[in-house]
Order: structure tokens, then sequence, then C-alpha cells
């Protein structure tokens, strides 16, 4: 789906949709300001607002997540695709490793004079999914030793797998890392990857270190489960590992800091 079979433009607007899903998207973009809390919404920050809808076409019932985000700061995307492309063509990516994420149905900009007011992004929705939230501290599952270690275990392999192919997640936080239990197996699936992109082998032993810190940082593990699961990182790296080995890496872990000169340190371990 290269291009969203080329119909993306950074010069007026434009909208890409699954063959079977045309009639739906213009539904939605046609209904969208009148669109409201009682319609589905699931999630609003920032702006962005997502919803949870079921619509049927050609025969086929659909069972979706339909997210629009604000133009905010336009003057970034004259140039660049937005926040909804981004993410469109990183599932799309993922899809195609055999990555456990949503399927993309469409996508689209709102633009007038190259500025970006508006872009969308439609996806298959994942029934009976919870976010990893739910294993940080006071989590529902905090205390579920075995639910905690098979998530983070299978986490860190795919992560393992987007690095050997040079890949920085950027927001490898446990809230955009759903999980479920399947016939008494837990399974994985990723959404928000609107961040995730290609970065250079020489820059990728700090995207291991920014990627496995955001989730230590939410995390709170202990020292020894930090270790377990750097060690388990390191192990499923086929192409490439940090320069220096697990020693390394975790006393990186302990000293990082966001920016350079910045003075904070962070907590990640309870």
């Amino acid at each position: 789906m290269k291009n969203f079979n080329g119909a993306e433009s950074r010069f007026s607007s434009w909208s890409y949709a699954e063959k079977g899903f045309e009639d739906i998207l213009s539904e939605l973009r046609s209904g969208t300001p009148a669109m409201s809390k009682s319609a589905g919404l699931i999630n609003e920050s920032s702006g962005k607002m997502v919803w949870r809808l079921v619509r049927s076409a050609n025969g086929r019932e659909y069972d979706f997540a339909y997210k629009i985000n604000p133009g905010k700061t336009p003057w970034r995307y004259i140039f660049s695709p937005s926040l909804a492309v981004r993410e469109a063509e990183n599932y799309c990516m993922f899809e195609a490793m055999g990555f456990p994420v949503a399927h993309v149905l469409a996508v689209g900009d709102v633009r007038k004079f190259f500025i970006l007011k508006e872009n969308f992004i439609a996806t298959t929705y994942i029934p009976g999914t919870r976010d990893g939230r739910e294993f940080m501290p006071g989590g529902a599952f905090r205390e579920n030793d075995d639910l905690l270690r098979e998530y983070t275990r299978q986490n860190f392999l795919l992560l393992a797998r987007i690095h050997d192919n040079n890949v920085f997640h950027k927001a490898f936080h446990p809230r955009n890392l759903l999980w479920r239990e399947n016939d008494g197996k837990l399974e994985v699936f990723w959404i928000d990857v609107a961040r995730c992109r290609k970065v250079g082998k020489r820059r990728m032993d700090r995207a291991v270190l920014v990627d496995l810190h955001t989730y230590f940082r939410d995390m709170k593990l202990t020292y020894e489960e930090l270790e377990e699961y750097v060690g388990y990182y390191l192990a499923n790296r086929c192409n490439g590992t940090y320069t220096g080995g697990k020693t390394a890496l975790i006393n990186a872990l302990f000293k990082f800091r966001r920016r350079m000169f910045s003075r904070k340190r962070y907590t990640i371990t309870g």
C-alpha cells in the first residue's frame, strides 16, 4: 500500500480507503463535526479524539477505531507527512513484518494551501484488550508475576526485531502495548506507532537506550527483573547489539538523561 495507492498529497486534502470501506469513510468525514462522546468516544487528549465504531458495508461488519488529530503546529507538516500518515505507514510496515498490529482501513489529511488542518486514520479494533498500565505500580495485574513476565518478554522480543531492522520505536510505553488472554495464552498488540522511524546504524545505541528506558521508567521493576529483561532483549538481537553489551547498557540506563546537559535523573526500578 505504498503511498496509499498514490492518493497521498502534501499540497491539498486527500484520503485513502481500503476497498469496501469507501462508503463508511465518506459517512465519517461528512458527519465528523456532529460526532460526540455519546457516539463511542474512547479517548480524548491534546485535541486528539478516538472513537470505537461499528458500521456495515458491502455485506461486512467493521469494528474499528477512528482517530482524528488536530492540525497542531501545522507548519511542521508542510513538507512532512502528518501523524496519521506516519502511523499508517508504520502499521503497514509492522504488518508486513508479521507483527500483531491493527490493520489500516483508511487514512487522510485535510490541507488548505499546503497547511495541515486535520488528519485522520481508521484501523481495525482489537477487542478484549487491555493496555500495559495494568502491569504498572498500582495496576490490577501488577502482582501477577507470570503474566507480567510473559507480557514483557513478548514485547521485548518484538522490540529486538525492530531494532535489528534499525527502527527506533520512540514511544515504547506500556500504554501503547496492548494485551489480552486467549485460551489461556497471552497475546500482545502494538498501537500508536506514529513516532516509530528508521535510523542509521550509528544511532541505534541511542535508540536502544531510549526505548528500554521508556519502558523501565514506567514499569518500575526490581533491579533483578531489569537485569533479566535486558539480558533477554540482548539474547534476541540477531543483527547487532548494544555497544559494550549488557553491563554497559544497564549502566547507561541508570545514567540516562533526555538531553545532554540536563540534570534530571529518572527512577527506573522500584
